[in-house]
């Protein structure tokens, strides 16, 4: 069945690369410039679900102008592997998107864990 809700966080969260050289990437996030500043409590996060493909070394966010710089060693991963992945945790956000609501303020270490898990399970298929 169709999910107009996902579909519209999909479509929200939308990631495209402005910039790449090897062991690095820029990436524009469509309206992380929109986002409230709530948001930034939830950076460090989404950096180790991002930092959980081994190689990527650093991750950084700039909301003033919507982008994400993630440097990453060239001889352990390679872009396009960051990249299904960056889509990987952004399926795996949506999919949950009614749990995080539900028990995401009562029980934040409870959904930290179960997302993890989730994650730990997908890494292994990109």
């Amino acid at each position: 069945m169709f999910d107009l809700k996902k579909y519209i966080i999909k479509h929200f969260t939308k990631i495209k690369v402005v910039h790449s050289i090897p062991g690095r990437i820029r990436l524009k996030l469509s309206n992380m410039t929109k986002l409230p500043k709530e948001c930034k409590f939830y950076d460090n996060y989404l950096k180790g679900a991002i930092t959980m493909i081994e190689g990527i070394e650093e991750v950084n966010f700039n909301y003033i102008i919507g982008t994400i710089i993630i440097k990453y060693n060239i001889n352990k991963v390679y872009e396009i592997k960051i990249l299904k992945w960056l889509d990987k945790i952004v399926e795996i956000g949506i999919d949950n998107f009614e749990f995080i609501q539900t028990y995401g303020e009562k029980n934040l270490d409870y959904v930290i864990k179960t997302l993890e898990q989730d994650l730990k399970d997908a890494i292994n298929i990109i």
